[in-house]
């Protein structure tokens, strides 16, 4: 995600993939930097891996099926209006328009194993975990806020009720913004492109 050149500080672009990205990114770092007797070590090298950590839309079949895991996803988003029609900034002279909004959703981590209390051990690790990286995540992304986490209680998994879980979520809010210049503008910038000079 990254900023874009505009009068109002708060108009960035963002992505939801990134965020997730980043919640695999912190959960693996927990679990990758552990002394050797730690029981849920994570590797690059799948073999020498104890635990599997992914994104939630993992699409081999060998891969969603390793226990324990952890899998990061995210719900849905809501874009709530912050401004009348969204807009936040104009140019007279260059006649573009910088429109702004405030993204919120959920992000859930599902801590899966066969054995109720491995998957409620690693939901609280990962809960405490993501806790204390928030500042962490405010600091190298445009999010605004990623609280309340949240430990859900462990349970039979929905997807498969020979394993439990343990859901560890997090709220998220961020600024998401978009540039709409004038109608002339990008015109002659496909223009350029057609006829080059």
């Amino acid at each position: 995600m990254s900023q874009i050149h505009t009068n109002n500080p708060l108009v960035t672009e963002a992505s939801t993939l990134d965020l997730v990205g980043a919640y695999v990114a912190c959960v693996r770092d927990r679990f990758s930097n552990n002394p050797q007797s730690f029981p849920w070590k994570w590797d690059k090298d799948s073999n020498l891996a104890r635990i599997f950590i992914d994104a939630g839309a993992v699409d081999t079949y060998e891969s969603r099926d390793s226990r324990p895991s952890i899998l990061v996803d995210r719900s849905s988003v809501v874009y709530q209006k912050l401004h009348i029609g969204d807009r936040a900034d104009f140019s007279m002279t260059q006649g573009y328009h910088d429109y702004h909004c405030l993204g919120a959703g959920q992000i859930s981590i599902d801590c899966v194993s066969k054995n109720r209390g491995e998957s409620s051990l690693l939901g609280d690790i990962v809960a405490t975990h993501i806790l204390m990286s928030r500042d962490v995540f405010r600091a190298i992304l445009p999010i605004r806020d990623m609280t309340p986490v949240t430990l859900g209680n462990t349970q039979p998994w929905e997807k498969d009720d020979r394993v439990f879980v343990s859901r560890v979520t997090s709220e998220f809010t961020y600024d998401l913004s978009w540039r709409v210049e004038p109608l002339s503008t990008r015109l002659d910038r496909i223009k350029v492109l057609l006829v080059p000079e």
